[in-house]
């Protein structure tokens, strides 16, 4: 678990895991993301979803794939403001903020979140995350969390098959250190 001013970043729930992809299927998220189909919760059932409190059950113990994850609880209403995803074979991070969370400067708490537990608790040296171009919010946000340019790809192939223009940054720390737990 980790602590932002305004956010705890921590293991889902597995309560939280849909709650967590409502946070990132509206359209607006959906225009950087490009998640397939069958990831995209439907607009009538997202508004329920995010209004639920977040962090009952039990641990979310497996998710398909090499990433890792972590639900950002709101401290002020302890609901599910969005989430945080490391892949450790690639050492890319990403994250996202539902509607009513975004334009609160709570963007750059979730990627230095994120660089932190890349660094403090996985013990990965460097980080990347990219964006589109023209996405101000998460270049503004990355830039805030202490992320810099740096090189990549021209172009980025979205799950659903767009090509977007891409902005690379990166994140690192001298001394890394791996969690005990």
């Amino acid at each position: 678990m980790l602590h932002t001013p305004a956010l705890r970043l921590q293991t889902p729930r597995v309560s939280d895991w849909r709650i967590m992809l409502a946070a990132g299927s509206d359209l607006q998220a959906q225009r950087w993301f490009g998640w397939p189909g069958q990831v995209v919760i439907p607009e009538p059932d997202l508004e329920r979803l995010l209004a639920r409190p977040a962090g009952r059950g039990r641990p979310l113990s497996h998710i398909p794939g090499p990433r890792t994850y972590l639900a950002a609880i709101d401290l002020a209403d302890r609901r599910v403001a969005g989430a945080i995803e490391l892949n450790p074979d690639t050492r890319e991070v990403g994250g996202w903020l539902a509607p009513r969370f975004r334009g609160r400067g709570l963007g750059a708490g979730l990627f230095a979140g994120a660089a932190e537990f890349a660094h403090q608790h996985l013990g990965i040296a460097a980080v990347t995350a990219g964006t589109e171009s023209g996405n101000a919010a998460c270049i503004a946000a990355l830039v805030s969390a202490g992320f810099t340019p740096t090189d990549g790809p021209d172009t980025h192939t979205l799950p659903d098959g767009r090509v977007i223009p891409s902005r690379w940054f990166h994140h690192e720390s001298v001394q890394p250190t791996m969690c005990e737990t």
